[in-house]
């Protein structure tokens, strides 16, 4: 017999079930703009902490502005300095390209002394090769550029949608930083699961935030910025630009900056002086390794109970899956995964009472 309890729980469950995709859909454009703004809510959130102990917690709003401001400089203002540095040397590349194709001149300088010939043949093959990709490149180029004027309408529009996105990404880094605590006490309630558990799914996703964002962006961003910097004051053309490219590389295992920096020497030992190629590669295997062996372990492995290889796995798969912000998300769902297999090994397979009963919820 159907009761009345049985047709008001189908009657809710239906309606929260349709409202909560209606809400799925209307939040789905800024899904991964809310997903950057908790992962940058629980990596300044220290910031935030100290600021609002500083306030007494008298004006909790003051100190996650002001946590916000301080964020946007150091992501801003490094991101267009470099950014604008970037664009110069592209230009001033694609310049020397336009004027070499041009031209129809040997594009490469020539070798330093006592290179043999042996070297001066590969030079010269290479010297051939390149005039080949100049072409392409030049016609590359032109056509991207006309590409980019017919499309000006969809940039501008794209260029809104930014503009949009980084409006809402810092209001909603804003509300994180100052509602947290209690959306998260909302959430604990709602779980069914005991306050124990309930914590270490909360500890693992912000574990993997800091383990993802602190163990490879930031990591790369100083690498890419310690090999700029060898590349500048050893004479290597355009080493913003490299710089730039070396902080992508980095991500790559095994190899990482090594893609970059490789070259970098091979081009300072035939065309600059072998002691500047020397000087290029003792610099990455001191100053730009070392950030990867002393920085990386304390960032990423430290409580880390996913193995490095799903960790990997997981970042490329999130990049394929869902886009730039699967890069986050990947990872954050894997050490889910992760922990709950162990909830269910306490739980299911050795009987554990404790998980069954659960905990006063925090209301």
């Amino acid at each position: 017999m159907v009761t009345s309890r049985t047709i008001q729980l189908s009657f809710f469950f239906t309606a929260f079930g349709i409202t909560a995709a209606l809400a799925f859909f209307i939040f789905k454009p800024y899904i991964s703009t809310l997903v950057l703004a908790g992962a940058f809510a629980i990596i300044f959130y220290p910031l935030y902490r100290r600021l609002n102990h500083l306030f007494k917690h008298k004006i909790p709003g003051v100190a996650a502005g002001l946590t916000v401001f301080a964020a946007a400089i150091i992501l801003f203002v490094p991101a267009g300095l470099v950014g604008t540095q970037v664009f110069k040397e592209v230009s001033i590349m694609y310049q020397r390209v336009s004027e070499a194709q041009s031209s129809e001149h040997d594009p490469l300088p020539e070798i330093i002394q006592g290179g043999g010939p042996l070297v001066e043949k590969a030079r010269q093959r290479l010297s051939s090769t390149l005039l080949y990709a100049l072409e392409n490149i030049d016609k590359g180029a032109k056509e991207a550029f006309g590409w980019a004027l017919s499309n000006a309408g969809d940039f501008s529009k794209q260029l809104a949608e930014f503009g949009v996105k980084t409006f809402i990404w810092l209001f909603a880094f804003y509300y994180l930083l100052r509602d947290g605590s209690r959306l998260r006490k909302m959430l604990v309630s709602l779980s069914p699961l005991s306050d124990k558990y309930d914590k270490e799914l909360a500890d693992r996703i912000i574990l993997s935030v800091k383990s993802v964002v602190g163990g490879s962006l930031i990591v790369a961003l100083c690498q890419g910025a310690a090999a700029g910097i060898g590349m500048w004051f050893l004479g290597v053309p355009t080493p913003a630009l490299w710089g730039a490219v070396a902080t992508i590389t980095s991500l790559i295992p095994a190899v990482g900056t090594g893609l970059v920096l490789l070259p970098a020497a091979a081009y300072l030992f035939l065309f600059s002086s072998t002691w500047s190629a020397v000087g290029l590669v003792v610099w990455a295997l001191t100053v730009v390794n070392l950030i990867d062996n002393i920085l990386r372990p304390k960032l990423i492995e430290r409580d880390t109970k996913v193995h490095p290889l799903l960790i990997l796995l997981s970042v490329l798969g999130g990049l394929v899956f869902m886009g730039p912000v699967g890069f986050l998300i990947g990872p954050i769902v894997v050490s889910i995964l992760a922990e709950f297999l162990e909830i269910y090994n306490k739980m299911v397979l050795h009987h554990n009472d404790e998980v069954l009963t659960t905990d006063n919820k925090v209301s």
